[in-house]
């Protein structure tokens, strides 16, 4: 600046001729000083050109946010596969967040996001951009992030992963997929009408329309569409699971990571059985089951709708084997190996389920108190294997049910299922990369150990209202930025200054610690998993 100042200075005492004024402006705009505003980065995509917001510090980058990537699912096409979106003239303002999917106030979000309720609508499909090289020579990597919440809440906004993420030579892309009964709902009259006999998925068949916008546009943003790595927590992990084992996202991507959550370690409902939920939903709502019972279904007011199927306590609003995105079991896929071939890192939280029972975030999830209430709850879930899992996690009072039922319902729902899933993608001949993570917060977290989630605020640097800063968080943020964007750039968690982190071996049965300590021990817990294994092949075979 102070180069430009002295430029200027001698040009006008020189003299005062246009030309030379002329030729100071030229220099002055082409230099860009401090102070001005760089320009809107754009790009033009299938459905037309885009203006963005400059990111990165030389502004090589850009962020593109509200992308339509397919059609509003809305009115008649409320419940059908996603459609693609309209094209449009001129160029869109892609600078603002679009709406989440419709869904309750979380109880997550003052802790996670310092507020009560987003923004939603019915009109949701859209998925968010970063990037910080725009050249299509760029050929960079490329990380889609599924977000969780159950598959009945969350939004392409958190964790906010994209702007630090995409600081370490990435493409970041975020998305929105339908959700709860908009997502997953199913009736005998919606698979009547499907040329694929199939109804429910609607999300997940969203969240592979976002990977196939991936495949047609992402090179207009800098990355690589052959080296795209999809990732995701919680219910999102467990989609990630569901894409690999589905046939239609086959070579959508290269590579997954998988955070706490996966479809290998029970069973998904099928078709008849969210036909029959959906039926008679469909007649509590009032529309019956004759002929115009979509007509119905699809004019109830989305609010309406949304407020209504809370009530439906017995509605599973999650994936569907449906014949058409799944064939069969994803369990059984990944026990056969027939699920995409492709390298993971997978694993899950040493205390997965403390947060689920604490105040923090809601506070109302069951927990046994005493010996009797902790066998009753293992007999409605586990029949006659309950006597063995309780051996295995034992209680002979009341002081020892709360810490035997952590560390039971975290292993069954969690632990149990990333090993399981690290031993059959090694078993196809891919590489997996099997975590535990161990990390404690401070403050009020402490209690909790290493919680459901927590990995994702170290990996967005987003930390929670309540988190108390510690000297280890950016230490061990920094370590998993650079595990999981040295994956997606080389299918391998290793980069200069990274603890070496080696690949699943069934014989050795080691994890990587992923706390404090970062490198190799055994699997935690491994002993008692046998019991999880009886239980799930009797599910299996039944």
């Amino acid at each position: 600046m102070e180069e430009m100042r002295g430029i200027k200075k001698t040009l006008s005492a020189a003299t005062g001729t246009v030309f030379l004024s002329l030729l100071l402006s030229s220099i002055i705009c082409t230099a860009n000083p401090v102070g001005s505003v760089p320009r809107s980065p754009r790009v033009s995509i299938d459905a037309g050109s885009l203006a963005g917001t400059p990111f990165g510090a030389d502004n090589k980058g850009g962020v593109f946010l509200g992308i339509p990537y397919a059609a509003a699912p809305t009115a008649g096409l409320r419940w059908r596969p996603p459609q693609p979106a309209p094209a449009w003239k001129g160029i869109r303002e892609a600078q603002a967040y679009g709406p989440a999917c419709p869904q309750l106030p979380s109880p997550w979000l003052p802790e996670m996001l310092g507020s009560k309720r987003m923004v939603t609508d019915e009109a949701c499909l859209f998925l968010n951009v970063w990037t910080p090289d725009l050249e299509r020579s760029a050929k960079l990597p490329v990380m889609v992030w599924i977000h969780g919440g159950g598959n009945i809440e969350g939004s392409q906004e958190w964790p906010p992963l994209g702007p630090v993420l995409a600081k370490h030579g990435v493409v970041v892309v975020t998305i929105n997929y339908r959700l709860g009964v908009f997502g997953y709902f199913s009736h005998p009259a919606l698979s009547a009408e499907s040329p694929h006999h199939s109804s429910g998925n609607y999300g997940l068949l969203d969240q592979m329309a976002a990977l196939r916008w991936v495949q047609k546009n992402i090179e207009e943003f800098g990355g690589d569409p052959r080296k795209v790595t999809v990732f995701g927590a919680s219910s999102g992990s467990l989609d990630v699971c569901d894409l690999m084992a589905s046939p239609l996202a086959r070579d959508l991507f290269r590579s997954a990571v998988l955070q706490s959550g996966v479809c290998v370690d029970g069973l998904a409902p099928t078709l008849g059985q969210q036909e029959n939920d959906g039926t008679r939903m469909a007649k509590d709502l009032g529309a019956g089951d004759g002929a115009n019972t979509l007509q119905k279904l699809r004019a109830i007011p989305a609010s309406e709708l949304l407020e209504r199927a809370a009530r439906e306590n017995n509605v599973d609003f999650n994936p569907t084997v449906d014949g058409w995105v799944f064939y069969e079991q994803p369990a059984i896929t990944f026990g056969q190996g027939r699920q995409a071939k492709v390298p993971v890192i997978v694993g899950s939280n040493s205390d997965e389920v403390s947060i689920f029972a604490s105040p923090l975030v809601d506070g109302k999830s069951y927990r046994p108190r005493t010996p009797e209430q902790y066998r009753q709850w293992l007999t409605r879930t586990f029949g006659v294997h309950a006597g063995d899992v309780f051996s295995e996690y034992p209680a002979k009072d009341d002081s020892q049910v709360a810490t035997a039922f952590r560390n039971m319902d975290t292993d069954y729902e969690f632990g149990f299922g990333s090993r399981l899933l690290a031993h059959e993608v090694t078993d196809s001949g891919q590489k997996a990369y099997l975590y535990d993570f161990t990390y404690k917060g401070s403050g009020k977290f402490q209690e909790l150990g290493a919680f459901h989630s927590e990995e994702s605020i170290l990996l967005s640097k987003k930390y929670w209202t309540s988190w108390v800063s510690n000297p280890d968080d950016e230490k061990l943020s920094n370590i998993l930025i650079g595990y999981w964007t040295e994956f997606a750039r080389t299918g391998v968690p290793r980069g200069p200054g990274l603890p070496s982190w080696p690949p699943y071996d069934p014989r050795s049965d080691r994890a990587q610690e992923l706390g404090t300590h970062v490198g190799q021990i055994p699997v935690l817990r491994a002993q008692h998993f046998d019991v999880f294994y009886k239980s799930l092949q009797q599910l299996l075979h039944q």
